[in-house]
């Protein structure tokens, strides 16, 4: 199989849960199917996507994936994260319970990060708990969702609140999904590797910084909902080669701090969050996790100035630049106090505090409370 990029392997210190992260660049789903057809081996199993993927890519159009026997098949959820909701779980388990699915069973998910989370979810709770392998089809699942075994659903309150800690057995990132995305998607996902970067990794930060200067006419030029395959090619394939090196920092972080401790460096990866589930909620989930998180990034950046706790003028330009080249929109029409108050909904409080994550330059965070 081709792999022109090297696997990463994670390993957790709280229990002796190991799992590996493979990247397949061809422009096809030829070993990535073979690949799967050999980690499932002969095990009852049930992939999990959304109609976006299931129309709009060619994963599952492989007589060798669908399976003739009765025990492999397909759940096509609607798409959206509107539609990350007790409902689907619902639909995911009885479809388990339909087919016979029991302890030694597996789950898939094929899609972006509403997808990983929710099959991860169902995984957790069935039977107490199931195997499932993440497949994540964008950007944005590639370097942040399908790594790290955080899985969940959104509530009228706010954002993942009801969830569990349950790691995948393999994570597989392709680079021809990426080719299927609308740029609205590539920007989700570039948003949380500029956070990366920002929050631990200078020579990442820079990485990214000198791509999207590179790149910034085509950015600037491509409209929100379409992407030519042939213009963007290269673009793809230099984000796709910095995929492993963004990973890399959440693998550091979470080996460290597997289930989010309060006050521990895990915490740290929701540097932009705060603030950008609170533009989400506030938006009706409009605004895309990772324009929110690019918005949340800036008013972190905000606030550690007020604060005193980010003192170079010229990193905070470098901040907003990156931002800037890539044409990811980082403003917001909401008011303090109704950000303030999505905030009290947020998971990440104790004793009625509001946890942020600051910056203080770039390559290092600290925590602050509201």
């Amino acid at each position: 199989m081709k792999h022109s990029i090297d696997s990463l392997q994670i390993t957790l210190q709280k229990d002796t849960t190991q799992y590996s992260i493979d990247f397949f660049t061809e422009n096809n789903y030829k070993d990535l199917h073979s690949t799967l057809i050999e980690k499932i081996n002969k095990r009852s199993c049930i992939f999990i996507t959304d109609e976006n993927v299931y129309s709009q890519t060619s994963f599952f159009q492989n007589s060798d994936i669908i399976s003739p026997h009765d025990n492999r098949n397909i759940l096509v959820l609607p798409a959206g994260e509107e539609n990350k909701t007790w409902e689907s779980i619902e639909k995911i388990l009885d479809a388990c319970f339909h087919h016979n699915l029991d302890r030694s069973s597996c789950l898939i998910a094929i899609g972006g990060g509403v997808i990983g989370d929710m099959t991860g979810f169902a995984s957790s709770i069935f039977m107490r708990g199931i195997p499932f392998i993440q497949v994540p089809t964008t950007l944005l699942s590639m370097v942040d969702s399908s790594v790290g075994g955080k899985t969940g659903i959104d509530t009228p309150h706010g954002k993942n609140l009801i969830g569990a800690f349950h790691q995948p057995e393999h994570v597989f990132c392709a680079k021809h999904f990426l080719s299927t995305l609308q740029f609205v998607e590539i920007q989700n996902g570039l948003s949380e590797m500029i956070k990366h970067g920002i929050l631990g990794n200078k020579t990442h930060f820079e990485h990214l910084e000198t791509l999207l200067a590179t790149h910034s006419l085509l950015c600037k030029e491509t409209k929100k909902h379409e992407i030519s395959s042939e213009k963007h090619s290269l673009f793809l394939h230099e984000i796709f080669t910095l995929v492993p090196e963004s990973i890399r920092v959440k693998k550091h972080i979470i080996q460290q701090d597997e289930t989010e401790a309060f006050g521990g460096v895990r915490g740290f990866l929701n540097l932009g969050h705060t603030y950008g589930h609170a533009i989400e909620l506030l938006s009706n989930f409009q605004v895309p996790h990772g324009i929110g998180v690019a918005k949340g990034i800036i008013c972190a950046l905000e606030t550690s100035q007020e604060r005193n706790i980010f003192h170079s003028p010229l990193d905070a330009q470098r901040i907003t630049t990156i931002f800037t080249n890539a044409n990811i929109p980082t403003s917001h029409s909401f008011s303090a106090e109704q950000i303030h108050a999505a905030m009290k909904h947020d998971k990440k409080k104790k004793d009625g505090k509001i946890q942020l994550i600051l910056i203080k330059e770039i390559g290092e965070v600290t925590y602050q409370y509201l």
